[in-house]
């Protein structure tokens, strides 16, 4: 199914199936993008992606099995579940990535573009949430104990930055129309 955004790049064909029937199917012909790095840039930003997402859910699950009484605390927990969504659709982002070809489609493009970026910063944002949350507890003297959270906390601030970062080596150009 294509979105409304997407609608204008393709094209309705009629097109003979196995039986003979002619039978319409849509078509792209939109517009086609490339890499603008090299390749040898994107494979290592491809795998930069995987690590940091990878480490990013490590951290983030590690985190919620740690059983310690900052965990206990609403303010401090809530913004850590809520790491779970930008995390796994971090995770789709990766799985769109390693599954485009040399040149893909506008509406891949903006997937994948659009989702390193805005889900990232959202981790970025829950995760410095809870960390903020963990400083106040740690100030309030309402937890302590409790470093390998706040360290885990940092470990995912730091993927979700470097996420970030990373998804400028991603960015495509459209490729001149063939023929």
């Amino acid at each position: 199914m294509v979105s409304k955004k997407y609608v204008g790049d393709y094209r309705l064909e009629n097109v003979l199936d196995r039986r003979g029937k002619l039978k319409t199917v849509p078509v792209y012909r939109g517009p086609l993008f490339r890499f603008k790095q090299e390749e040898s840039v994107v494979k290592r930003a491809k795998v930069r992606c995987i690590v940091f997402t990878a480490a990013a859910t490590i951290s983030l699950f590690a985190t919620l099995i740690i059983r310690a009484e900052l965990l206990q605390i609403i303010y401090v927990v809530m913004p850590l579940i809520l790491c779970i969504l930008p995390v796994s659709l971090l995770w789709m982002g990766n799985y769109n990535l390693l599954t485009v070809g040399k040149t893909v489609r506008r509406d891949q493009n903006d997937r994948i573009h659009n989702r390193f970026a805005g889900w990232s910063i959202v981790l970025l944002i829950l995760s410095a949430m809870s960390l903020i949350g963990q400083i106040t507890a740690y100030l309030k003297h309402a937890a302590t104990g409790s470093i390998p959270i706040t360290v885990s906390t940092v470990v995912i601030i730091v993927c979700a930055v470097l996420i970030f970062i990373t998804k400028k080596d991603l960015e495509m150009r459209e490729c001149p129309p063939e023929g």
